[in-house]
């Protein structure tokens, strides 16, 4: 779920930059967002950042979860082997 998101997030950054680069010519740059934005701008950038830091904490979990895991079902040989 975590890769499409970030697709989605990364698809739509393109098309939205193709499409100010075609209509404007240059390429959108932040100084333009946050004048656009006015004094909602840091607001937006601070939930985006907590949005970003929760998608880490998220992933982080799941792969260290996913290594232990992984490290713990395997059988030792020594145990399988007639005595």
């Amino acid at each position: 779920m975590l890769f499409w998101i970030l697709s989605t997030w990364f698809g739509a950054n393109l098309i939205l930059q193709a499409a100010w680069m075609g209509l404007y010519g240059a390429p959108l740059d932040a100084q333009i967002l946050f004048e656009a934005f006015g004094p909602y701008a840091w607001w937006i950038a601070g939930i985006e950042v907590f949005l970003w830091t929760i998608l880490l904490i998220v992933a982080s979990r799941r792969l260290f979860s996913k290594f232990r895991n992984s490290s713990s079902k395997h059988a030792h040989s020594r145990a399988v082997e007639p005595a």
